[in-house]
């Protein structure tokens, strides 16, 4: 949960781990402003039901998470945390080495 929507550098971060086959679930909740999660198809269910956590998937969640996720692409966020990360890895790395 922690590692989604852009917070390692990509929108999952099982898309940083070179896996030969995409995993049979993603779950997100909390920073997708939604709930819910994405399988493969030998997973599918033929019955519906509505998922519940703390955001339940309703509409206008899915409208928000939408725009949000419109907001992620235009400003270039996962980028950003590329960036970020490697400069607080940097000034970390630089904290360590002068107080061993």
């Amino acid at each position: 949960m922690q590692t989604g929507v852009c917070q390692t550098g990509t929108f999952w971060a099982h898309e940083q781990w070179n896996l030969r086959e995409r995993p049979d679930f993603v779950t997100f909740a909390k920073k997708m402003l939604s709930c819910g999660f994405y399988h493969n198809d030998d997973t599918k269910t033929t019955l519906p039901y509505r998922h519940n956590s703390t955001y339940a998937g309703d509409p206008v969640r899915a409208i928000l998470t939408a725009h949000q996720n419109d907001v992620i692409a235009q400003d270039k966020l996962a980028a950003l945390a590329v960036e970020t990360g490697e400069y607080l890895t940097q000034k970390l790395n630089g904290l360590a080495a002068k107080h061993p």
